[in-house]
Formats: structure tokens, sequence, C-alpha cells
């Protein structure tokens, strides 16, 4: 029998729509379970011990009235005997709330509507009432968006039709980031489960007869990554020795542990023990099937054994540059337009007008379509650009010009190359004019400014410490005092170092070749780093 996961649609999650904009946190991991594109599975707990159970997820979006978003998960599940079975429909609410400044929003979750029906050895178990609460910030920054949460939740059981109650009382809190290169959310929480007999009477150590509790304890992550990898061409005789090629692939992974009261068998007959405790760790893993997408491969004739060669074709694969001339000029200085264009096509500055989708949310909500499409809710309109998002791996515009987008400068118009990128890095106060009617798109950029956009448009310039900050560099003394931080942070990331006898050389003239080094750099800082301290780290916390 083929197994699939059938998603109706009725308008796309992605991270664009009115109540789960970019940022978005999935409500899926709050029954403990994961999914790729194919497979749902989760272990559930009423009876006391664990049972896996696997099968099939339905998901239906909607938008409401308002910054409101309504999603339904349709669950159809059973056990590898096929005999015991989980039927769960669910239905949340979402309500986003934009702070004046635009830079934070609120989205409160409430489970509006829930049926669950459980059958385990021929024993029933019917949900009497269900509540979910939940809450999350999203702290929104140019190239990523960083967001936290908690919810309280609690189901109600009624087992064999009024022989005893189960309780399972919820709790948890999320914490992740989404960006184009890739989004991670790793979700905590606990389960307590108490049973009670309706008409307790002798205990005779009966599952149904004896009072039991437990506590399940999970910790789940949804990543989506996309890695630039090179591919070689192995005949002698071909126009271009190799490219780069874009991957795309999302992943689930459950840790449960649990502390439950011990269960065996006497005489055939099922016993429980609740003085005595079984306790054991379990873990859930799945991988979508990769999405693969070759770059663009440029011909840049003095770029060939150039200690920046890799940082350049693989931005000039994500069409960071032109190439008209044939020529990159590795050693020119980069001007303001050419290091916004690099900048917004790389790295995926989102427009303040236009939709935000970027990647596709293949771990929190799996399979669904490719990113871009507007979704339509009621009495709304689509954007001239709502089905041409940007998307940093390809280079598609994510907003395109508009004949009626006025140019914040004077000396740069819509005619220009580069206009939509300096329209969105100044939209999005990464890069300021030198004045207020001029951009001076031909000006050179230096060092210490380079640094100070890549930390500002990641958004960590916090994690400068109080005060005075100093960097290993040698020339430290020329650092200008508004870079300092920015320096220190680029530096403590990783992203930028010093030349080979430990200076930086802030108020030089940053080089085209460095320039693409830096955001090669800070690309995989978002593919990597910052992956591996929300999954990797967390996950080994737990």
């Amino acid at each position: 029998m083929q197994k699939a996961i059938s998603f109706l649609l009725t308008l796309l999650l992605l991270f664009f729509t009115a109540g789960t904009a970019w940022g978005a946190s999935s409500h899926m991991p709050l029954e403990g379970g994961i999914a790729n594109e194919y497979d749902y599975e989760e272990y559930i707990f009423v009876t006391g011990q664990p049972v896996h159970m696997q099968g099939t997820v339905r998901v239906t979006i909607s938008a409401g009235r308002g910054d409101t978003t309504t999603t339904r998960f349709t669950f159809n599940l059973s056990d590898a005997t096929g005999q015991n079975k989980l039927n769960r429909s669910t239905t949340y609410v979402e309500m986003a709330t934009q702070r004046e400044d635009q830079q934070q929003s609120t989205k409160t979750t409430q489970l509006d509507r829930i049926t669950e029906t459980i059958t385990i050895d021929g024993n029933r178990y019917q949900l009497v009432d269900g509540r979910n609460f939940k809450s999350v910030l999203v702290d929104k920054h140019p190239v990523v968006n960083y967001y936290s949460g908690n919810w309280e939740g609690r189901k109600i059981y009624n087992v064999n039709r009024n022989q005893g109650r189960l309780t399972v009382e919820s709790s948890g809190h999320t914490i992740g980031y989404d960006h184009n290169w890739g989004r991670s959310e790793t979700q905590r929480m606990t389960h307590l489960l108490q049973y009670r007999p309706v008409n307790p009477g002798v205990e005779d150590n009966s599952p149904f007869t004896s009072p039991w509790d437990g506590q399940v304890d999970y910790a789940i992550n949804l990543s989506t990554n996309r890695q630039v990898l090179y591919h070689n061409n192995d005949p002698v005789n071909i126009s271009f020795s190799g490219g780069y090629i874009i991957s795309e692939q999302g992943s689930s992974a459950s840790v449960i542990r649990y502390d439950l009261p011990w269960m065996a068998e006497i005489d055939n007959e099922p016993i429980i023990d609740n003085h005595y405790r079984h306790r054991d760790e379990l873990q859930l893993s799945l991988t979508t099937s990769p999405k693969v997408h070759r770059l663009y491969v440029p011909n840049f004739e003095d770029i060939r054994n150039h200690w920046a060669q890799s940082y350049v074709n693989r931005l000039a694969g994500l069409k960071a540059w032109n190439g008209h001339s044939g020529y990159f000029g590795p050693i020119q200085p980069i001007t303001r337009l050419d290091f916004a264009r690099a900048f917004v096509q790389t790295l995926g500055i989102v427009s303040p007008e236009g939709p935000s989708g970027m990647i596709a949310y293949t771990a929190g909500y799996p399979n669904l379509p490719n990113p871009g499409e507007k979704a339509q809710g009621p009495n709304s309109t689509t954007r001239p650009s709502a089905r041409d998002p940007y998307n940093g791996a390809t280079g598609t515009p994510r907003q395109l010009a508009a004949a009626s987008n006025p140019s914040p400068f004077a000396d740069i118009t819509p005619a220009m190359e580069g206009f939509e990128e300096v329209r969105l890095a100044h939209a999005q106060k990464i890069m300021n004019g030198v004045s207020a009617t001029r951009f001076d798109p031909y000006g050179l950029l230096t060092r210490e400014q380079a640094a100070t956009l890549i930390v500002r448009g990641l958004g960590l310039i916090d994690l400068a410490p109080a005060g005075f900050t100093y960097s290993p560099f040698y020339d430290d003394h020329q650092i200008s005092p508004w870079a300092r931080d920015s320096i220190y942070v680029a530096q403590e990331l990783g992203i930028l170092t010093g030349d080979n006898y430990g200076y930086y050389r802030p108020q030089e003239v940053m080089t085209r070749a460095e320039a693409a080094a830096l955001q090669v750099k800070a690309i995989e800082f978002l593919q990597y780093d910052l992956k591996h301290d929300y999954r990797d780290r967390l996950l080994n916390l737990f």
C-alpha cells in the first residue's frame, strides 16, 4: 500500500500568510510527532507504555478575518499490526499582532477544535476535552528572523466508556530562526499523565482499576537547510570544468524520555505497579527527499587560480555579480551599489512590501508547494510580484521593481541595474545614503563598513559585550567607534578574519574579492553555525 501524505491547501502556509508569516512556529510537534513528505509517526503513551504509531496527516490551511489563520490537521495512524488505531483532528486558530516599529510581532495560537479516538488492544480512549494555548514572539531582522514561544495544554480521555479517566497536562517552549538558507526550530515539551479509575475499588494491579502516573519529555527539531555543493565534470573536452549545485533538504528528529509505571503480564493478564518505574529513551528521525538546482557558471578570466575563485563563482552562480565583460576585477575596490546588489541577492533581504516566503517549509509542514505563491484571504488582493518572490539560491527577485516605486535617492533611478536591491537595502535600514538625497552608488566601501552591514543584517549586534570592546587585531585602535561592536561580533562568529600578519585594516577600501569572501562566510555561518547552535547543541543539552 503506497504511503502518501495528502495536503489540501486552501491557502498556502509558507512564510508569508497573514497569520503565519516568515518566522512561523510549527504546530505539528505539539502532538510529539515528526513527518516528511511521505510519512508521519509518533509515540503515544495513553496505556502507560509507549506505542509507536505511523500513518498519514492531512493539512488544511485557510485565512480568516484580519490577521488570523486557521490550520487543521487530520491524523490517521496505526501501529505495525494495523489493529491499534488513532484518529485525530485538530484545528488551530492563530492571530498575529504587529508592533508599531515593525520589528517584532506576536503570534497567539489557540486550539479551536479537537476530536480524538484511540483504540489499543480493544480498549477505547475517547478524548472528551482538549485545550492548548501557544504564544510566539518573532524578532524580525533583514536577513534572519528569530523567534521564541511557550504553550500550555491539557487533554482528558474517557477510557472504556467511564471505566477510567486519563488526564494529560502539557507544557513546552520553542526556539527557532529562519532565513534564505535554512530554518531550524527546537521544541521541548513535557506531558504529565494521570490515570484514575472512575469507581476505585480494591486495586488488583489491573491497568484499568489501578491509578498510575507518568511523565514524558520531548525534544523535537525541525530543520531545512540549503547547501552549495561543487560538482566536477569528468570529460576533458568540455567548455566548463564543473559548477555549483544548491541542495535543499528537510529533516525532523525527536528524542523522547519517559518515566512510566512498571507493567508486565502474569498468566496472560496485564498488571501495572505505579511504585516501580519504567524509564527509557526513544528516538525518531525522518528526512525529506533532496531538491537540487544547478547554478549559473560564470566565465571570469581574471579569477582563475585566484585565492577567491570559489567565493566569486559561488556568488556569481547566485547572480550576485553581472558578468557582461567576462572580467570580475578581484583587486578592484567594490562600490556601494555592487555590495548592496550582492548582499540582497545572496543573503535574502526581505521586502517590507512583498511576500516574504523564502525556503520551502519542508520540515514543519512537509511537501508544501514551492515558496512564493501568495495566499488569498477574504477580499484580499495579490501584489504584482506575489508569484515572483525573491529566492537567494536562484537569484529570482522577491519583489519586482514596479514603475510606481519611487527612488529613495536622486542619484539612483529605477532604470539602473541594482536599483531594486538598493531600494530593499535602504527600506530595511541596512544601507543609508551618504545624505538624505544621495546614495553615492559608485562610492567605495571600507572594510569596517562592510562588516557593519553584515552584522546589521544578521541582527546580532547585541552579542557584543557592554562597554568598550577590543578585537584581537593589531590595528584595533584604528577601528571607528561606530564599527567596533560589529567587527567584534563578526570576528567572534568567524565571518571575518585579519590578514596573515594579524591586521584587519578597517579603514582600507574592500576589494571585490574580499567582499565575495565576506558574503560567502556570512552564508556559511547561516548554513552551519546557526543550525548547530539551534539543533545540535540544544538536542545535546536535553
